[in-house]
């Protein structure tokens, strides 16, 4: 049996026990500081992704070839395993990059270990968030930091060793850098650093000339909250969620409960994380008639009213303010954040880690992840999200 750290679910109760290295939303995260702008818009080993590498490394090596010639061949190989479910890809998204002196050939797909001189296998989240961080205008100490946070919430399995030639490490540096923009992040739903995808995206949008006339005059403030959440993600038990304050077009993203200096909001959505987690990052737009099925018979069961709770499973949204729904102009810059919101969250479940939770909460569900998900991936039955040991 996994180790025990969780909470009463059945009568709405957390009972984690407080650990240390919870996020201190004061510091900056020493992951989240030294990755590239933005939020990225392609996913890691995808089709789009590899088109892209291909064309930096074509560029690179081109730049470089006289400083190839002596390389003779080297073969990199990089497989991401549980992607992205509205992807509905089965198993693992991979690439290869075969070099040959002064050429190179970039494709999507696996190769053998016997093929490559490097092969490097993990979680596509933890792969993600890796291939992020830019080594270029960074601390390397800052850098390794994050890393060394990251490399310890996957397993891997490396085959062969990276080449000692110095112009092809440049060259795989550089690649690397000028991938960390495009490459999507993929953090766990509602903590402090997904929140920060939350933070960029909308600040970005609501800076756009075109939501100006719409956001001018608006002053509301919406907020979302989820308690019971996995000691993994919060380990001192706190709530995960985000609020948002727009203040006469000016835009405040906060991560956690809504401060009490800035309550009552204007609209309010609270709930338990565990039944809300999964319906809480599909990606919408993608979802195919077998996925709103899985979906329907998922919320029947998890959504279903239970007296003997203390809080409800979801309140859906309300007014405390009693100043009605959210205005327009906020609406529209708000519209696309679930999807690609849902985009960049990861796919684990608390159930993978952790026994005692109720099916009707933790059973995969097809609409959520695809049924090749490997949970050995992931190692949060032995660290926190920020590295630290679980207890």
């Amino acid at each position: 049996m996994r180790r025990f750290v969780f909470f009463l679910a059945l009568i709405g109760l957390l009972s984690f026990h407080p650990g240390a290295g919870a996020y201190d939303e004061s510091k900056p995260s020493v992951v989240w500081s030294v990755m590239a702008d933005g939020i990225g818009d392609l996913t890691f080993a995808s089709e789009e992704w590899v088109t892209e590498a291909n064309r930096v490394l074509t560029d690179a090596v081109a730049r470089h070839s006289a400083n190839l010639k002596g390389l003779g061949t080297f073969t990199l190989c990089e497989v991401a395993h549980n992607p992205p479910a509205y992807l509905h890809v089965d198993g693992a998204l991979a690439w290869h990059a075969k070099f040959d002196g002064a050429s190179v050939t970039v494709a999507s797909g696996e190769l053998p270990a016997s093929e490559c001189d490097l092969k490097i296998q993990g979680d596509h989240s933890i792969i993600s968030n890796l291939a992020r961080i830019q080594y270029h205008g960074n601390n390397p100490e800052v850098v390794a930091a994050a890393q060394a946070r990251l490399k310890k919430l996957s397993r891997w399995e490396i085959d062969g060793k990276m080449t000692d030639h110095k112009p092809l490490r440049a060259i795989l540096r550089h690649l690397h850098d000028e991938m960390a923009g495009p490459t999507m992040p993929r953090f766990l739903w509602m903590t402090p650093e997904w929140v920060e995808i939350a933070r960029r995206m909308v600040s970005d949008r609501a800076a756009m000339s075109v939501y100006d006339d719409g956001l001018r005059d608006v002053d509301f403030i919406f907020a979302e909250s989820f308690g019971g959440g996995p000691a993994y993600a919060f380990p001192e038990g706190e709530a995960g969620g985000f609020w948002i304050k727009v203040n006469y077009g000016e835009i405040t993203v906060g991560s956690g409960l809504l401060p009490k200096a800035l309550e009552p909001a204007d609209l309010l959505s609270t709930g338990l994380y565990l039944p809300i987690l999964n319906v809480g990052r599909t990606v919408n737009a993608a979802m195919n008639e077998a996925d709103l099925k899985s979906q329907e018979e998922y919320r029947a069961k998890a959504f279903e009213p239970d007296p003997s709770l203390k809080k409800p499973i979801h309140s859906g949204y309300n007014s405390p303010s009693g100043r009605g729904p959210m205005p327009k102009g906020m609406s529209l810059v708000m519209s696309v954040l679930h999807d690609e919101l849902s985009k960049r969250t990861s796919g684990e479940l608390p159930s993978d880690y952790y026994d005692d939770i109720p099916e009707k909460w933790g059973k995969p569900m097809a609409f959520d992840r695809s049924e090749s998900y490997d949970k050995s991936w992931v190692l949060y039955d032995q660290f926190t999200i920020y590295g630290d040991p679980i207890k």
